[in-house]
């Protein structure tokens, strides 16, 4: 069990996060919930953890949380047969491992990840993964145009890279099709004005798109392009 998450101001205001490795009864999440004063605890599946476990490894501290996590495995889920799955970061393979989670047994959708740091992508790859994920090396400012269309795009890259592809990475979404932008705390904490050259606000008001700002967690952006 890990407790992954504390942020706030006072004691009465404070969030924790559960982790929990290992398969317990409801009863007993709800135990140790009321004994830490925890608001959410999540079963992390097995893929999920090693995935943490090697970031903490390696000393990479940027990876999904596990609310985040959660969603992308529940977003990965309602892709229709024949889809397409692109993530932009893959970083220690966390939110991979939380997409494949999704997917479960699926073997008709395609997922691609893409790392600029190829370290970094090597040692993902080396963890193993379905056939149907494919880990790229490169730019995603260069990547994206050559990769096609996608159902669900998750984009997990630094804050001064976001806003320089999301031009691109609506384009890439096929009618109907998801954009979650996670780690955007930083520019909630910035009293809503842009931080690093990335304003989510555009995005409420690109005519292809629908968003919703989910100020939770990290702090994430859900985007739906509309369909023609």
């Amino acid at each position: 069990m890990d407790r992954l998450d504390a942020a706030g101001g006072s004691e009465a205001e404070s969030s924790v996060s559960l982790t929990f490795d290992g398969e317990m009864s409801a009863s007993e999440v709800e135990r140790i919930k009321r004994s830490l004063g925890a608001r959410t605890a999540l079963q992390v599946p097995t893929a999920v953890s090693a995935a943490y476990g090697r970031a903490r490894r390696v000393g990479f501290a940027k990876s999904s949380r596990p609310e985040v996590g959660a969603l992308m495995a529940v977003l990965a889920a309602a892709v229709p047969a024949g889809g397409r799955i692109l993530e932009l970061g893959t970083g220690a393979g966390v939110g991979l491992a939380w997409v494949a989670h999704g997917l479960r047994s699926r073997s008709d959708v395609e997922v691609v990840s893409v790392e600029v740091d190829r370290n970094m992508s090597e040692l993902v790859s080396s963890a193993g993964w379905p056939d149907w994920v494919s880990l790229v090396v490169g730019d995603a400012r260069e990547v994206i145009p050559t990769l096609g269309t996608f159902d669900l795009t998750f984009l997990d890259i630094p804050g001064e890279l976001k806003a320089s592809v999301l031009d691109d990475a609506i384009t890439a979404l096929r009618p109907g099709g998801q954009l979650l932008i996670d780690d955007m705390n930083p520019y909630w904490r910035k009293f809503r004005k842009p931080i690093d050259g990335c304003d989510p606000e555009q995005l409420l008001e690109d005519p292809r798109v629908v968003c919703a700002l989910l100020q939770y967690s990290s702090g994430m952006i859900l985007v739906s392009r509309l369909r023609d």
